[in-house]
């Protein structure tokens, strides 16, 4: 997203090295690994290096880092598994770099681990007792320092992608607007609740937010702004806010001159967990997201503290996409996500929430960008629920419509996917502590199937369900009968 380079941290196992040289050909520059570095300045391994004394091979260890972040020749860094143990360290990637946390479940890690010859190679992987205990001790370090998680399981080349794309999660990220600005002219498009909360570094237009912004005449009133403001191809434009006013700018920013860069900075729980990221903009003309386009934005810049501003019922409906996403995803982001409290939790978990959701909905995309396949599974629970959405005329919020949909996807999963009814029924219990009902009584089912039939997704006249097996083992493409998908929307409104 800018001059920054991009630092990959990571347990033991995570592929930095093999991620991170994919990563540095996609951004066009040059890759570093820190350990390699070392023994090639030292001409000693680095087993070697280690009898010398862990702290002084550290010392040495940042000092390296130090030089390689602060020159300008390399864009993407591995670093060793324990570099972030050092405070100088960790505050010099916060103020100059982007992190990534590459992350996988341990035991994938110990695999690769032995595959690479152990602690012949890795001198603190000398037992697998002490590999667990390392990876207990260093992972929320990694996690704290990490401006995104990327999933380290993904094939090299999607991950490489991922990082690429990766947004950042981080307090105070709408303050690397300016760098993204960097000499261009910028617009900011921002949702008029959190307009106070936005760095000054060009005009705005302030939005009022909701689905109400997704229309024509919004997208006019923006690329009027846009010609006003005199902006060229090279210009910018900052979408601040929840979803709906970032699917409006970002697809205003595809559609003037032919496509501006444009930066997603979403501001709710539902943005940053899912609306924000992916690069797919739009506005509603007969159905939901009837009208767009794929454009993907130059970033993502989630700041974590400004989800302390929603309104009550907005957390709760971003958190029927967050379980969402935990369903598809599967460990570690699922029990995080069937753990988690009444209401909003404690602050200080937001950030690794919102960074293992994204970290999900950033793997799938970059997998598949333009929705061919995989990127369907993303859709679960939205069949149904987009249709309650219409059908309510506004009377729900989209988080709480999804989580009706969800609700019957879960059923339709138990029926037709042979997912275990224990799953089903936690996830609803989550639903219940977020203040999120099941079904949404008084629509009329005619009403939904209608709204359904209008489905930008449906093919040959025909929806295409994604129903659950268990948590993380999602499908996509199902076709239901009739009298099936008819008996869920009744149930789902009764």
């Amino acid at each position: 997203m800018s001059a920054r380079p991009d630092v990959l941290v990571g347990f033991m196992g995570a592929g930095k090295t093999t991620i991170g040289t994919r990563l540095a050909e996609l951004r066009g520059g040059a890759f570093c690994d820190v350990d390699r570095e070392i023994e090639r300045r030292t001409s000693r391994s680095i087993p070697d290096l280690f009898t010398d004394g862990e702290e002084a091979f550290r010392d040495l260890e940042e000092s390296v880092i130090r030089e390689l972040v602060e020159g300008a020749g390399t864009a993407v860094i591995a670093l060793g598994g324990g570099a972030l143990g050092r405070h100088g360290t960790r505050r010099l990637l916060a103020e100059r770099a982007r992190v990534l946390f590459l992350d996988a479940p341990l035991d994938v890690l110990w695999a690769r681990v032995e595959a690479d010859g152990g602690a012949g190679t890795r001198p603190l992987a000398v037992s697998r007792h002490r590999f667990e205990d390392l990876h207990l001790q260093r992972r929320m370090l990694y996690m704290t320092a990490a401006d995104a998680v990327v999933d380290a399981t993904a094939p090299p080349d999607v991950a490489a992608v991922a990082c690429r794309d990766a947004g950042t999660v981080r307090t105070g990220a709408l303050e690397r607007i300016g760098e993204l600005a960097d000499g261009r002219r910028c617009l900011i498009v921002v949702d008029a609740p959190v307009a106070d909360r936005v760095p000054d570094h060009g005009p705005r237009v302030v939005l009022p937010g909701g689905e109400q912004v997704k229309s024509t005449a919004t997208l006019e009133l923006l690329w009027r702004a846009m010609a006003e403001h005199e902006l060229e191809r090279r210009d910018l434009v900052c979408a601040v806010g929840g979803g709906a006013v970032t699917d409006v700018a970002g697809f205003a920013a595809a559609t003037f001159r032919r496509g501006l860069d444009w930066a997603s900075c979403p501001t709710t729980l539902v943005g940053q967990v899912d609306a924000g990221i992916g690069g797919k903009t739009g506005i509603d003309v007969s159905a939901k997201n009837d009208v767009g386009a794929f454009h993907p934005p130059v970033a993502v810049l989630s700041d974590p503290t400004l989800l302390a501003t929603l309104p009550d019922r907005e957390w709760s409906a971003g958190f029927a996409e967050t379980l969402k996403t935990a369903l598809v995803a599967g460990e570690p982001l699922w029990p995080l996500v069937a753990s988690w409290p009444v209401g909003r939790g404690p602050d200080e978990a937001h950030p690794e929430l919102v960074r293992r959701a994204a970290a999900l909905k950033e793997r799938v995309v970059a997998s598949d960008p333009r929705e061919a396949g995989e990127r369907a599974v993303l859709n679960l629970g939205h069949t149904i629920g987009h249709g309650v959405e219409h059908a309510a005329g506004g009377a729900l919020l989209h988080g709480e419509a999804i989580a009706v949909g969800l609700a019957a996807a879960l059923d339709l999963s138990v029926e037709h996917a042979g997912l275990d009814p224990v799953v089903r029924d936690e996830a609803l219990r989550v639903l219940t502590r977020q203040g999120l009902a099941a079904t949404a009584p008084g629509l009329a089912p005619d009403a939904v199937l209608d709204a359904m039939r209008a489905d930008k997704k449906r093919v040959a006249g025909r929806h295409r369900f994604v129903l659950l097996e268990a948590p993380g083992r999602a499908i996509w493409g199902v076709e239901l009968d009739d009298a099936a998908v008819e008996r869920a929307v009744t149930r789902a409104v009764a």
